[in-house]
């Protein structure tokens, strides 16, 4: 198991040097639950966790599946996003809003170098797919919203980028069908697995005019229906004319 050797990782979608009060972990349970819901669907998988040393707004730990040879990637899931449920706001038809629980998850290509002497550090700057999967699962606890499929966000209001290397500096949430797309707890409650796909400036302009559905159809034909991380990808609003 791993632990974060540097507190000070990069931050993304706005949280540095943000303070905000903790949240309280109803549901600090879901984390076995969740674990063993991804090792029952990837069961040949090397898996290492890295715990989070922030507990602020919420601690959220990494579980790294390694690739095989007959799935050559790694897939990177939260655990700890679903300890507290997000609230949707109250309204006119809903007056007592609702709640909802969700871990994210990304996948990266096998060839991405993450660990270092058999060690994953998340504010190494090559790994920061990993730091920025855990500021997005905080995201929505420090700010009290709602995040399902069809949600954007962009890194900062200025286009900032993830990295030097990539012009992608937004998400757009997705959520597959199936049991990579929620999972069902003993108790009862659902806990949705949602799925960041990174975009570049042009399509988060361009996600108002065409919505999400499009705009994802769009990427998925630039990347021959894969959903793998890959930080040179076209830029599909350049591509389309929109």
């Amino acid at each position: 198991m791993n632990t974060d050797s540097n507190s000070k990782a990069a931050c993304y979608f706005s949280l540095n040097d943000r303070s905000t009060e903790r949240v309280s972990l109803i549901h600090r349970e879901y984390t076995e639950e969740v674990q063993a819901h991804f090792q029952g669907l990837f069961p040949a998988r090397q898996c290492v966790i890295i715990q989070d040393e922030s507990d602020c707004p919420l601690p959220i730990d990494l579980a790294v599946m390694y690739p095989t040879e007959e799935e050559p990637f790694y897939l990177v899931y939260t655990l700890g996003m679903s300890a507290a449920p997000m609230k949707y706001p109250a309204g006119p038809e809903m007056p007592e809003g609702r709640e909802s629980y969700s871990e994210l998850c990304i996948i990266l290509p096998a060839d991405w170098s993450l660990a270092a002497h058999g060690q994953i550090d998340v504010s190494a700057q090559h790994n920061w797919p990993l730091a920025m999967l855990r500021s997005l699962a905080k995201f929505p606890h420090v700010h009290q919203l709602w995040m399902s499929y069809g949600f954007v966000l962009p890194n900062s209001e200025n286009g900032e980028t993830f990295a030097p290397d990539t012009e992608l500096s937004g998400v757009l949430i997705v959520q597959f069908e199936g049991e990579l797309g929620e999972l069902h707890m003993t108790d009862g409650a659902v806990v949705q697995i949602l799925m960041p796909v990174l975009l570049y400036k042009d399509e988060l302009d361009l996600y108002d005019e065409i919505g999400p559905d499009t705009l994802l159809d769009h990427i998925l034909d630039c990347t021959d229906g894969s959903f793998m991380l890959n930080v040179k990808r076209p830029d599909t609003a350049k591509l389309t004319g929109f």
